[in-house]
């Protein structure tokens, strides 16, 4: 401690050009500045301030010791930094609006592990679809959303936007399996399963339909994406998913996804959404973080 006092006398008495002016700066006696940069040079065995000036000009060692000083200053500044982040996300609750689109095995690894670094932290997932989810985002109820869409309210914006078509997913048996791209029109003599009216996926859908004037009559209507995935992936019919829903499926060659020839279903975003202004905690801006990053190892960012 004594040291840590004594580099800080000389560190302020050469800063400030005096050890009068260190002594006002830090309220100490002008003689109990001298003595204790005195002491220090008796303890390091070296001159630290060259004799015989008005102004303090430091030695070589003086200067060592004054670079010293301050790094250590700015090494603790660091740490109490850190510290103080950290005490601020010891303990709240995130509130977190979520398409269903979104729930998957690895986005429930990347919530575990947030969590297990955070255990003070409780994190609230409340599923919703993309308008309800734009209107928790807006009104407060949810720090931040997932949505399949661009959100079009000038209250919320998009932190992260990413290009993520719908594609026509298939059993790798399945008739279309081999194409490299389908006209939706060409959809309509198979079994085709959708999510339900307020379902954006289904809405989008819809778009795609009236752009080309055609209709598609769907043989299993539902307000489950995994009962879409199984659907497809025991041979049944075809969905329409973004690739990332699926991605542990294609990823295994239990299901193949088609682009589709529709620039509705080419057009699609999905987005990290916060309402306009508002500062979010510490423990929020970190598990944003978290998802952003997982979702851009699934996904090429446009935006």
């Amino acid at each position: 401690m004594h040291g840590e006092i004594r580099l800080r006398y000389l560190y302020e008495a050469a800063r400030l050009g005096t050890m009068r002016a260190a002594s006002d700066e830090l309220n100490v006696a002008t003689s109990s500045i001298s003595r204790q940069i005195a002491a220090l040079e008796k303890e390091l065995g070296m001159r630290l301030i060259e004799g015989g000036r008005r102004k303090i000009k430091l030695t070589e060692a003086g200067n060592a010791a004054f670079a010293y000083y301050r790094e250590m200053q700015a090494h603790e500044e660091v740490f109490l930094s850190r510290v103080a982040e950290l005490r601020s996300i010891r303990s709240g609750t995130i509130n977190l609006a979520v398409g269903e689109a979104f729930i998957s095995d690895a986005f429930s690894e990347v919530l575990q592990d947030f969590m297990r670094r955070y255990p003070g932290l409780t994190v609230r997932v409340k599923m919703s679809g993309t308008n309800d989810a734009v209107n928790l985002v807006r009104e407060d109820e949810a720090h931040f959303g997932l949505i399949f869409d661009v959100p079009k309210d000038p209250k919320v914006r998009a932190r992260l936007t990413l290009s993520q078509p719908l594609k026509a997913i298939v059993h790798p048996k399945h008739e279309l399996a081999g194409r490299k791209s389908v006209k939706l029109g060409e959809l309509k003599q198979y079994s085709i399963g959708l999510p339900e009216d307020s379902f954006r996926i289904r809405q989008i859908v819809r778009e795609a339909e009236h752009a080309e004037a055609v209709f598609l009559e769907p043989g299993l209507i539902a307000n489950s994406m995994m009962l879409l995935k199984d659907f497809a992936k025991c041979g049944r019919g075809l969905t329409f998913l973004p690739e990332f829903l699926a991605q542990p499926q294609l990823s295994e060659g239990k299901l193949i996804a088609i682009p589709i020839e529709n620039p509705v279903m080419n057009s699609t975003r999905i987005s990290l959404i916060t309402r306009t202004g508002r500062q979010v905690p510490n423990g929020v801006y970190r598990l944003m973080l978290r998802i952003e990053a997982h979702l851009k190892s699934l996904i090429a960012p446009t935006g």
